[in-house]
């Protein structure tokens, strides 16, 4: 089934929400929603599965909400960070492509948090997406208790599923972004999932910060793979470092990457009062003015032309059914 979602009122929807929803639940078929041209203004989920998100062009198809952590709930407490979304994605076999996704809520020293994308599912696969905000642009993780509460009676995940995000519990899902531009400030690409991310611009906003702030669980081989992408920025030289860990065995590797000099000549750093870099975190043939080796974290690992060889998709992201979706790309 093919939907279309135009604003004007020319295709089937108006929405994204609307459009998601006419699929039914449990659904195993293919669906493909196209997205034409435009701005909407909505905060979306995406609970089904085997769903393809495609706009028209990535910089006319905008998806943009302005949640925050610091937004009131029910009792007038701050909401917190995970439900400040503007797109929660947790269905299975979901592509993204050709759409930006934003979340315009602000500089997070004013509100707090705000995450444009929270990747939920597993097998999620985003192509020439644009996903931009500040503090917490991407989660790659499980959902947890508030989303779930604040989600129903849609349909997410069974209780056992959801995550206690602060014992970095193992997880299973699996993401691969191709060709993507994430832009962000502190810790906007961060999470517990196995992630791959091929030739796509990391961008750190004028406030500098962490490009990443994994939570990798202790017996995960894998967490964050960055693969020949590049990292930018509007900071100033040497604001935005490569990440700290969340938690102590958060898992970053950065490979063949082009770094400007906005990135830090410490490349990692650690987290003040909590987890150090330790050897899962490291980076191989990194180039240009950000790239200074001698000046590393003297904890990361120096990953060496064999170690690297060994990195590919299909290695990190495989798994128990032989997932791999740079294949089509190599092809």
């Amino acid at each position: 089934m093919i939907i279309t979602v135009d604003p004007n009122g020319n295709g089937d929807c108006m929405t994204l929400q609307a459009a998601v929803d006419t699929i039914a639940p449990g659904e195993h078929e293919p669906n493909v929603i196209r997205v034409m041209p435009g701005t909407y203004r909505e905060k979306v989920v995406v609970d089904r599965d085997n769903i393809v998100i495609a706009g028209t062009d990535r910089d006319a198809t905008v998806l943009v909400w302005n949640g925050c952590a610091m937004d009131p709930d029910e009792n007038g407490n701050p909401k917190g960070t995970f439900l400040s979304y503007t797109m929660l994605i947790t269905g299975r076999n979901v592509t993204l492509e050709n759409i930006t996704v934003a979340n315009d809520a602000g500089d997070g020293r004013n509100v707090g948090q705000a995450i444009a994308v929270y990747a939920s599912g597993d097998r999620g696969i985003f192509r020439n997406v644009r996903m931009q905000a500040h503090q917490d642009t991407l989660y790659c993780g499980p959902v947890n208790e508030p989303v779930c509460r604040d989600a129903l009676p849609r349909r997410i995940f069974p209780q056992t599923e959801q995550a206690n995000l602060g014992n970095s519990p193992e997880t299973y899902g699996r993401l691969y972004f191709d060709h993507c531009l994430i832009a962000g400030d502190v810790d906007f690409i961060f999470g517990s999932y196995r992630c791959w991310f091929e030739a796509c611009e990391l961008f750190m906003n004028s406030r500098g910060g962490w490009y990443t702030a994994a939570n990798t669980p202790e017996k995960q081989k894998y967490g964050f793979v960055f693969s020949r992408c590049l990292l930018t920025g509007a900071c100033e030289a040497g604001a935005g470092s490569l990440g700290r860990p969340w938690r102590a065995f958060a898992r970053t590797v950065f490979l063949n990457c082009g770094m400007d000099e906005h990135v830090s000549p410490s490349g990692f750093s650690d987290w003040a009062g909590g987890a150090g870099v330790t050897e899962r975190y490291g980076e191989y043939g990194s180039t240009g003015a950000g790239a200074c080796a001698e000046t590393r974290h003297p904890a990361q690992k120096r990953i060496t032309a064999e170690e690297a060889s060994r990195y590919s998709v299909y290695e990190v992201l495989g798994g128990y059914d032989d997932w791999d979706p740079g294949a089509e790309r190599r092809a």
